[in-house]
């Protein structure tokens, strides 16, 4: 090894600083809760909203007999509405009711209440949308800890992001802008109107009803893992998750507790690649953007699912013609770091009869994931083929 001359470094230390920085990026940081796990709860989380999203939209739909198309009308627009259809006003209360008489809420109207239609649905539609893009950033961030390794002390979210598998790094980022689980980012003042009859009501979109939560924040903190964090933060005393404790304690209560390791990264041998380096290349692409592996392409990929839905990939390369390899189980953990003492030909989910032979397939939740990854190589392959026979 030649140093620079006059570089005031000897070659010791040199040889100390190469070999500090070189295990230091071989050393990993990994929750070892899966990503893909907590983020297809929260989109079952997220799927629920619909319906209200979807009630809303109805109430607005049907307001004023069905004739306010988009937005909202003038008062006298709204008022010829009504009148045209035979209903008797209310003036003073800037309601109308209906002649044959009133047996429910369908039976009058009040323009306050109209217009309150279109604000609570929008509030729930953004506030649906706002949780779609968030899931789609969570899904495809890298998990990143630098917000909590580096820093001296860590937020409440981030320990509870790294606690779910959670990337801490999409917070501050769009979509999770002055990000925190007590925040109201859609809340409107309370609405005020009157029935025909004068009565006077108050409504409001009814997103923070859960202790001043919206629904997935409500969800999010009740999980096991928010507890714990804020007893550790708070030593036991409430939370206003304005609270950072030390990220030391953080990191040491969560190596304890199993909700984070370090792991030493594997160098993978890519002259010893049986799929070859390009195709290996496009399969890391496709299956590190769906969430099943994690890592450099260089070393070893870290499976993120199930074992038996590594069997099944090695599998599934084989019947789809994808590789052309005699051995696809020893080929496969030549890519991927398999820790398991199990052989990997055995490897069986637990909804499979494995004294069946024709029943070879181990299905799980997660093999869609690997199923969409595959399907758009066959496509990428197919499209190959089709433009060489055209030459």
């Amino acid at each position: 090894m030649r140093l620079p001359k006059h570089s005031g470094i000897k070659k010791g230390e040199m040889i100390d600083r190469i070999q500090k920085r070189y295990h230091e990026e071989m050393r990993l940081t990994r929750p070892t809760g899966v990503n893909h796990k907590t983020i297809k709860e929260l989109r079952r989380e997220v799927s629920l909203l619909e319906h209200t999203v979807n009630f809303w939209r109805e109430k607005l739909e049907n307001r004023a007999f069905g004739k306010i198309k988009s937005g909202n009308l003038s008062f006298g627009q709204w008022r010829d509405i009504y009148t045209q259809n035979g209903w008797i006003e209310a003036p003073d209360y800037r309601a109308f009711y209906n002649p044959k008489g009133v047996a429910n809420s369908d039976d009058w109207a009040s323009y306050e209440l109209d217009k309150a239609h279109l604000t609570i649905w929008r509030v729930w539609h953004k506030y649906y949308d706002l949780w779609n893009l968030r899931l789609n950033r969570l899904e495809a961030e890298r998990f990143d800890m630098r917000r909590v390794t580096q820093s001296t002390y860590t937020t409440i979210d981030d320990a509870l992001f790294v606690c779910l598998g959670l990337s801490p790094s999409v917070i501050g980022s769009t979509g999770f802008d002055k990000f925190s689980l007590s925040e109201r980012k859609f809340e409107i003042k309370d609405i005020e109107y009157q029935d025909y009859l004068g009565n006077s009501y108050i409504t409001n979109t009814g997103l923070y009803l859960n202790d001043g939560y919206g629904p997935i924040e409500w969800h999010i903190k009740h999980k096991k893992e928010y507890a714990l964090i804020e007893r550790v933060a708070t030593r036991g005393q409430p939370s206003n998750f304005t609270d950072s404790f030390r990220s030391q304690k953080f990191l040491e209560w969560a190596y304890k507790n199993n909700y984070v390791e370090e792991v030493i990264r594997k160098i993978r041998q890519t002259k010893d690649s049986p799929f070859g380096e390009v195709f290996a290349f496009k399969l890391y692409y496709e299956l590190f953007n769906e969430g099943v592996i994690s890592g450099s392409f260089e070393y070893m990929w870290e499976w993120n699912c199930p074992w038996s839905s590594l069997h099944y990939l090695a599998n599934q390369l084989i019947e789809r013609k994808l590789v052309t390899i005699k051995q696809q189980y020893k080929s496969i953990i030549k890519y991927v770091d398999y820790t398991s003492t199990r052989n990997l030909g055995k490897q069986y989910s637990e909804n499979t009869n494995i004294n069946d032979p024709d029943e070879d397939r181990p299905y799980q939740d997660e093999n869609q994931l690997i199923d969409r990854a595959l399907a758009r190589l066959e496509l990428e392959r197919d499209n190959q083929l089709a433009n060489q026979g055209s030459v």
